[in-house]
C-alpha cells in the first residue's frame, strides 16, 4: 500500500487478518531483503567510487556505529530513536555454548587507548565508559570479547568509579576506640591531679569519650552512605551507556519453568506459521498443515539483558499521548498516564538443541513441531508427507517496554520489537520408519527456515506489537470500532469531449471509456464502471463507496479518477485522471462536493482532452444517541432466561464511554448508512457427516444391537472426517470476502474479516459459508450461518456470538463478530437498496401508445445485465389505437422476470420488434437505479425512435436529459405503461448467471439457506420493535402534545423540521408513527409468561416446550411457508430445489415418477452429497463438467469489452 502501512504497529488481542493486512509470505519476504541489501550495496559502491576518484578515505564516524553500510536504519518503537540494526548471522550453537561478552582492556590487564578508572571524575569517566560500552565500540583496541563461562549471578564488567572505603573506616573504629579510651582516663589523671572529685570527673570523662566515639560512628555512616551512593551511579551511568548484563539466575529460572509451560500457549505461533507456509507453498505442495507443537525440556537461554533509560521515549510518549487524547475520555487518560509509567529493556537470546539420537522420540526433548506436507498439485490431489521439524539453532535480540500500573497485575500493556530478523536454524526428519531421508536435501528444510524467518518479519522494527494484558486476562479479543473513520462517498456523473483512440467509431464515438477509483499510492481498483461503448461523452449516473482509515490520512494518499479505454485485443489506455487529497476533504465532511474536473495525463503536469462530471464528500461515523440505549442484553431470550449472565453476550472489556455505547446503543434507524465489520474468529468441533448411511445391524454388515452410526464429541484431531475448511462471507448476497484454507483440522482459528459499506443495516444479510476444500470436485458446503442485522443487532452495535453450521454436509460451531457503525450519511430511499434483485412484472397486461405499422403485432425484447425475456407476438393483442401484450400468467402467458446482478449500473431495456422490420429503431428505458426496494408502482415510460441503440442503453438517458444528449438523435413516439418493482435478493432464476465457480458458490449458499427455511426469495426492510419504541418515543420527547394526537397530525408537526422521514425508514410515515405489529407494548410481553405460571405443580400436558412436530410445523412461520411454496416464472420450474415437502414415501408410485421427483429435488441432494452425489466419481464427473463449461463461457468472452474489477478480498 504505503511505505508507513508496512511499517504500522500491530495490535492483539482484536487484530485480524484482512484484504489490509494481508498473511506474509516467503517471496515477499525475500524480495524485501534483496532490495534492502540493493540499497545498501549501491551506497558503499557510491562511497568506494568517490573514495578512489578523491583518493580520500573516510574516517569512521561514531555516530553511524559498527553497522555502518550494512545493517538499515528503522524507527525503534520502544525507544523511539532511529536504530541501526541488522539480521542476526551467527552461529547458533556458538552463541549458546560459548557465549561472550565485550569487555574493556583495562579490567583484562591489557594495553588500551581509553579506560575507566576510579579516580576520574564522574563526566570523564561516562565519557569513557560510553566509548567502551558494547555493542558499539568507537574506538578501536579498546574492547575484547570473552566467554562468560559459568557465572551463577549478575556479572557487570565494568569498575565502579570509586574506592572500597572498608579498611580506612576500620583503623577510624580502631584509632577512635583508642582515643575515646585515652581521652577519658587522661582526664580522670589531669583532673585529680589538679584537686578535681572522681564523682565528677567520671562522668565528665564517659559524655567526652562518647561524644568522641558517636562521632566516629557518624564518620563512619556517612562515608558508606557515599560509597552507596557511588554503586548507585556506577548503576545508573550503565543504564544511560546501554550495558548489558549477563543473568544467569533467570536462566537457572527459566529451566525449571520452561517443562511446565502449557504447550497450548504456542497455539497463535503454530497458527502463524501454518499461514506463512500455506501462502507460501511452491506448486509441488498441495497444503501444509502444523499438526503439532512442542517446547520440549530444553529453554531458550537468555544472553544478556540491559535497561534502555525513558529520556528516550519523549518522542513516542508525545505521539502516544496524541492517539490516546482522541479515543479515550480525559479522566481515563488523565488516570492511565498518571497512574503508571513504563520500563524499557533489551534482551538477547539464543537456543540450540541438544545432541539426540535420530529417533523421533529422542528430537522431541528439543523445541520442534509436527508438519504434514501434501504434495502433489493443487486441487487435484495431495499425499500426505508427515514430517517432525526441529529447532537447532536461534539467535535474536529483542526490545521490550512495559507500561506498569498501579493495579494487579501491575502491567498495563507490553510492546515488543524485534531488532533485525533473528537467525534461525532448523531440521527436518521425515515420521516413516524406512526409506532414505530426502529432507537431508535443502529444499524442505530452507523452506521451514524461510517460513519461521517470514513469519518473525512480521515483528521487526520498525513494526511491533502491543499486548494489552488487561484485555488478555479478561480473554478479550472483541473489536468495538471499526477500522474505517469514516466514508468516501462518490457519485459519478458524466465525462464530455474525451479523446478518440480508436480508429473506427461512429459519429462522437471512437473510445470505449470507463471509470475506475483506486487510491494514487495503492493503485488498485476499488470500484470500476461499466463500459460504455463507441462514445466519447458517456453518461454513468454511478455511485460508490470506500473505507477511509487512518493509514491512508498518514500516507496522504490522493483519491484517483482514472478513465480508460476498454481495448479487445490489447492492454486498456488511460484517457485521463483526476486526483483529490484525502487530508484537505476530511476537513469537510458531511457534505457532497460537486465537481467538474479537467483530465490530465498520467506524466504530471500533462493534460488530456475531456472533462469529468463527479461529486465526493467525506461522511464520518455518528455519534450513538442516548435515546436509543438499552440495557443491552438479549431480547430474544425468554424473560425468565434473559437476566442469567451465562446466556449474554460476550461483550469484552469496557474501557470507555465509546465502547459502553456501542455494546448497549442499537444502529440508528436515523442513519440506515454505515459500515459493517465481520470477523470470522474460529470454529470448534468441526467434522463431516456420513452421508452413506448407517453401519449397524446385521444386514448392513454391523453387529447386533450396536449403534447404526457414531455419535458424539469428536475423538481424534486427525481422522478422515475432518474437513480442510475456508469461509466465504456475502453480504447482500455479494460475495465479499474468501478467508485462507486450514488443512484437516477440527478447530480451525481464521481471525480473519473485512469492513464493507452497507446502504441500509435494516435490510442487510451476511451469510457466512464455510466449505471444505476437495480436490477434483466441487468445494461442498458444511454449513452456513445467515446473520439479519436487524434480528442480531436489536440491543446494541457489536454481536460476537457462537452460531451451529446447518445447511450442509457437515457439524460445528463458529465464532463470528459484527459491529455496525452508522455514517452521517443520508441517502434517498431509491439508494438505499440491494444490487442484487429480480424486475418482475407485476400486471396482467403492458399497453402502448405506440402501434407501429399496423401490420401486425409487435414482439418486446427485454434485456438487463445478464439476463433478458421475451414476449412474443402472440401476447400482443391492438385495439382502439393502443397495443397491448398479455403477461396475465395463465396458459401460454408467463409473467416477466428478470433477474439483476448490478442494479445500480443497469436499466431495463425494452426493444419493439415491428413486422416484416429487420433493423429495430424503437425502445423504452427502466433505470432501476430510481426504485424503491419492494415498492410496487405504475410506470409511464416514454417509446422512444433512437438511431443508435447501443448507446441509448448503456448512457443514463431519461426523459429530463434526453435533450442534452450530444450525438444521438431521440424522438418520443408513444408512451409504455404498466406495473411494477424491484424485488431485492436472491431467488431461483438467479441460477442462469452461474458462469464460474464464485457466482456458483454464491448461489449455493442462497439455495442452501433457503432449503433450511431461514431465507425467503423475498427480502423486507425491518427496524426491530425495541428500537422503533424506542425511536419513537425520542421523536415525542418534551413534545407532550404529540403524544396524544392522531398519527396523521403527528406525521405534519414532525415534518416541519424539513426531515423526510420516508426516506429514514423507507415506509410510510403514518404506519411508523402509528405503531406496527404491536409497537405500544413492550417487546417483553412476547416472553410473558401464562396465569398459572407461578404454580410449581404445572401440567405437562399444559407447558409449552416449544415442540415442532407435524400437528404444530404450520402453527407459525405462515410467510416463510409461502416463499417457500410460492414458486413463479418458469425457470424455477425445474431448478431442482424442493419447495415442498415430498409428502408420502415414493414406493407406491411408478418410476417415472420417482424420477421426476428426484429431478426436482436433485440440487438440494447434490448440495448435501445425497442421491448420485454421495459417490466420488460422480462429484468427479460433475467437476469436470463445470469446469468444461465455464472454460467455454470465458472462450466466448474473449474479446469482449471489459473494465478493471476489482477481485473478492482475502487476507493471503
Amino acid at each position: 500500500m504505503s511505505s508507513s502501512s508496512s511499517q504500522k504497529e500491530q495490535r492483539v488481542p482484536g487484530g485480524h487478518y484482512s484484504g489490509n493486512n494481508r498473511i506474509p509470505n516467503i517471496k515477499e519476504f525475500a524480495a524485501a531483503l534483496d532490495r534492502d541489501k540493493k540499497e545498501r550495496d549501491a551506497k558503499i559502491d557510491a562511497e568506494l567510487k568517490g573514495n578512489r576518484k578523491n583518493k580520500d578515505i573516510k574516517e569512521h564516524k561514531p555516530e553511524n556505529g559498527y553497522l555502518a553500510g550494512h545493517g538499515r536504519v528503522v524507527t525503534d518503537p520502544v525507544t523511539g530513536k532511529e536504530v541501526q540494526i541488522e539480521d542476526v548471522k551467527l552461529d547458533s550453537k556458538n552463541a549458546v555454548e560459548n557465549p561472550m561478552l565485550s569487555i574493556p582492556n583495562a579490567n583484562l590487564g591489557k594495553d588500551t587507548p581509553i579506560k575507566t578508572e576510579a579516580n576520574q571524575s564522574g563526566e570523564e569517566y561516562r565519557k569513557n565508559q560510553d566509548i567502551t560500552a558494547p555493542p558499539d565500540p568507537v574506538a578501536t583496541g579498546t574492547t575484547s570479547d570473552v566467554p562468560i563461562h559459568g557465572e551463577k549471578t549478575n556479572v557487570l564488567f565494568h569498575p565502579t568509579p570509586s574506592v572500597s572505603y572498608e579498611p580506612m573506616y576500620a583503623a577510624i573504629e580502631q584509632r577512635a576506640t583508642i582515643l575515646c579510651t585515652t581521652v577519658f582516663f587522661s582526664i580522670l589523671f589531669i583532673g585529680k591531679f589538679f584537686g578535681g572529685r572522681l564523682l565528677g570527673l567520671i562522668p565528665l570523662g564517659m559524655c567526652i569519650a562518647s561524644g568522641i566515639f558517636l562521632w566516629m560512628k557518624d564518620l563512619v555512616r556517612r562515608g558508606r552512605d557515599i560509597e552507596w551512593s557511588s554503586e548507585q551511579k556506577r548503576g545508573e551511568t550503565a543504564v544511560v551507556n546501554l550495558i548489558p548484563e549477563s543473568v544467569e539466575w533467570m536462566n537457572s529460572l527459566l529451566g525449571i519453568v520452561w517443562g511446565l509451560v502449557n504447550p497450548e500457549m504456542f497455539a497463535s505461533v503454530a497458527d502463524t506459521l501454518e499461514d506463512v507456509m500455506q501462502a507460501s507453498v511452491p506448486g509441488i505442495i498441495e497444503n501444509v498443515k502444523v499438526a503439532d507443537i512442542s517446547q520440549g525440556n530444553n529453554p531458550i537461554r537468555i544472553l544478556s539483558l540491559r535497561a534502555l533509560p525513558d529520556a528516550h521515549m519523549k518522542e513516542i510518549k508525545d505521539e502516544m499521548h496524541k492517539q490516546n487524547k482522541e479515543i479515550k475520555d480525559p479522566q481515563e487518560l488523565a488516570a492511565d498516564e498518571e497512574g503508571g509509567d513504563y520500563y524499557n529493556l533489551e534482551a538477547s537470546f539464543a537456543y540450540h538443541a541438544k545432541p539426540s539420537s535420530q529417533s523421533v522420540s529422542a528430537k522431541a526433548a528439543n523445541m520442534g513441531m509436527q508438519l504434514v506436507f501434501y504434495l502433489g498439485i493443487k486441487g487435484l490431489f495431495g499425499v500426505p508427507l508427515p514430517i517432525w521439524v526441529e529447532l537447532k539453532g536461534l539467535v535474536g535480540t529483542v526490545r521490550i517496554r512495559l507500561q506498569m500500573s498501579p493495579e494487579a497485575p501491575f502491567l498495563k500493556a507490553v510492546t515488543f520489537t524485534l531488532m533485525g530478523v533473528p537467525k534461525v536454524e532448523a531440521g527436518c526428519t521425515p515420521m516413516i520408519e524406512r526409506g532414505v531421508n530426502i529432507l537431508n536435501l535443502p529444499l524442505i528444510s530452507n523452506f521451514v527456515n524461510w517460513a519461521i524467518k517470514t513469519a518473525a518479519s512480521m515483528y521487526v522494527a520498525p513494526k511491533s506489537m502491543t499486548i494489552d494484558l488487561g484485555k488478555m486476562l479478561q480473554g478479550d479479543d472483541i473489536q468495538k470500532e471499526t477500522n474505517a473513520m469514516g466514508i468516501l462517498f462518490i457519485r459519478i456523473h458524466k465525462a464530455v469531449g474525451l479523446s478518440k483512440q480508436d480508429r473506427r467509431g461512429s459519429d462522437g464515438g471512437g473510445s470505449d471509456p470507463y471509470v475506475t477509483v483506486s487510491f494514487s499510492k495503492f493503485g488498485k481498483p476499488m470500484y470500476c464502471t461499466r463500459v460504455i461503448q463507441d462514445d466519447l461523452n458517456p453518461v454513468f449516473e454511478e455511485s460508490c463507496a470506500l473505507m477511509v482509515t487512518s493509514d491512508l490520512i498518514k500516507a496522504d494518499e490522493q483519491l484517483s479518477m482514472e478513465l480508460w479505454d476498454s481495448d479487445r485485443s490489447s492492454a486498456d489506455d488511460v484517457v485521463g485522471k483526476v486526483e483529490l487529497s484525502l487530508q484537505k476533504l476530511i476537513q469537510h465532511p458531511g457534505q457532497m462536493f460537486q465537481q467538474v474536473s479537467k483530465l490530465r495525463g498520467v506524466k504530471a503536469e500533462s493534460e488530456m482532452p475531456g472533462e469529468l462530471h463527479w461529486e465526493v464528500g467525506f461522511f464520518g461515523k455518528t455519534q450513538f444517541r442516548a435515546a436509543l440505549r438499552t440495557d443491552g442484553k438479549d431480547i430474544r431470550l425468554p424473560k425468565e432466561l434473559r437476566d442469567k449472565t451465562e446466556l449474554q453476550d460476550d461483550k469484552g472489556a469496557i474501557d470507555n464511554a465509546e465502547e459502553d455505547a456501542v455494546t448497549h446503543t442499537p444502529p440508528d434507524p436515523l442513519w440506515p448508512s454505515g459500515v459493517l465489520s465481520v470477523i470470522v474468529h474460529q470454529i470448534v468441533s468441526l467434522e463431516l457427516a456420513n452421508v452413506k448411511g448407517s453401519q449397524g445391524g446385521k444386514r448392513k454388515g454391523g453387529k447386533e444391537y450396536e449403534p447404526a452410526r457414531d455419535a458424539g464429541e469428536i475423538k481424534e484431531e486427525a481422522a478422515k472426517t475432518l474437513p480442510s475448511a475456508y469461509c466465504t462471507i456475502c453480504l447482500n448476497d455479494e460475495l465479499a470476502y474468501k478467508t485462507r484454507t486450514k488443512v484437516i483440522s477440527s478447530k480451525p482459528i481464521f481471525n480473519a474479516g473485512t469492513e464493507r459499506f452497507v446502504r441500509d443495516w435494516r435490510s442487510a444479510i451476511v451469510t457466512v459459508t464455510v466449505r471444505d476444500s476437495r480436490n477434483r470436485q466441487h468445494d461442498p458446503i458444511i454449513g452456513v450461518v445467515p446473520l439479519k442485522l436487524s434480528d442480531i443487532l436489536q440491543t446494541s452495535s457489536q454481536s460476537t456470538r457462537w452460531y451451529p453450521l446447518d445447511g450442509g454436509i457437515g457439524f460445528g460451531r463458529i465464532r463470528i463478530s459484527l459491529l455496525f457503525r452508522s455514517v452521517e450519511l443520508k441517502l434517498p430511499p431509491p439508494q438505499l437498496g440491494w444490487d442484487v434483485g429480480t424486475f418482475e412484472f407485476m400486471s396482467d397486461n403492458l399497453t402502448s401508445t405506440f402501434t407501429g405499422t399496423d401490420k401486425g403485432k409487435i414482439k418486446l425484447s427485454m434485456r438487463t445485465g445478464g439476463s433478458s425475456a421475451t414476449i412474443k407476438r402472440d401476447q400482443c393483442i391492438a385495439e382502439d389505437g393502443t397495443v397491448s401484450w398479455n403477461v396475465s400468467g395463465i396458459t401460454n402467458n408467463p409473467k416477466p422476470r428478470l433477474p439483476v446482478r448490478y442494479r445500480y449500473r443497469s436499466p431495463i431495456f425494452i426493444e419493439f420488434h415491428l413486422p416484416g422490420k429487420r433493423h429495430v429503431n424503437h425502445f423504452a428505458v427502466v433505470w432501476l437505479q430510481g426504485l424503491v426496494d419492494n415498492d410496487e408502482q405504475d410506470f409511464d415510460i416514454p417509446v422512444w425512435k433512437c438511431d443508435n441503440a447501443t448507446r441509448l442503453s448503456q448512457n443514463y438517458i431519461t426523459e429530463d436529459n434526453f435533450n442534452s444528449i450530444p450525438d444521438i438523435k431521440i424522438e418520443e413516439v408513444g408512451r409504455l405503461r404498466f406495473r411494477g418493482r424491484f424485488k431485492a435478493g436472491t431467488d431461483l432464476d438467479h441460477l442462469r448467471f452461474v458462469s464460474d465457480n464464485n457466482s456458483r458458490e454464491t448461489i449455493e449458499t442462497w439455495e442452501a439457506c433457503f432449503a433450511e427455511g431461514v431465507r425467503q426469495q423475498e427480502v423486507s426492510k425491518e427496524v426491530p420493535p425495541n428500537v422503533q419504541k424506542l425511536h419513537d418515543e425520542s421523536l415525542t420527547h418534551g413534545r407532550d402534545v404529540l403524544a396524544t394526537i392522531s398519527p396523521e397530525e403527528r406525521e405534519k408537526w414532525l415534518a416541519k423540521d424539513g426531515t423526510d422521514w420516508s426516506g429514514a425508514f423507507g415506509k410510510d410515515p403514518a404506519d411508523m408513527m402509528g405503531g406496527q405489529e404491536g409497537g405500544d407494548h413492550e417487546s417483553s410481553e412476547h416472553y410473558e409468561s401464562d396465569s398459572d405460571s407461578s404454580h410449581s405443580g404445572r401440567n405437562s400436558q399444559s407447558a409449552d416446550l416449544g415442540v415442532k412436530d407435524a400437528t404444530t410445523a404450520g402453527d407459525d412461520g405462515d410467510g416463510m411457508q409461502r416463499a417457500r411454496t410460492a414458486s413463479t416464472g418458469a425457470g424455477s420450474l425445474d431448478s431442482g430445489v424442493s419447495l415442498r415437502s415430498s409428502g408420502s414415501g415414493g414406493g407406491g408410485r411408478g418410476p417415472l415418477a420417482q424420477y421426476k421427483e428426484y429431478k426436482a429435488r436433485s440440487r438440494d441432494l447434490h448440495r448435501q452429497h445425497r442421491g448420485l452425489m454421495q459417490w466420488r466419481p460422480m462429484r468427479n464427473v460433475q467437476f469436470a463438467k463445470d469446469e468444461a463449461l465455464f472454460a467455454v463461457r470465458r472462450m466466448s468472452k474473449v474479446g469482449s469489452l471489459s473494465g478493471r474489477q476489482p477481485d473478492v478480498e482475502t487476507e493471503i
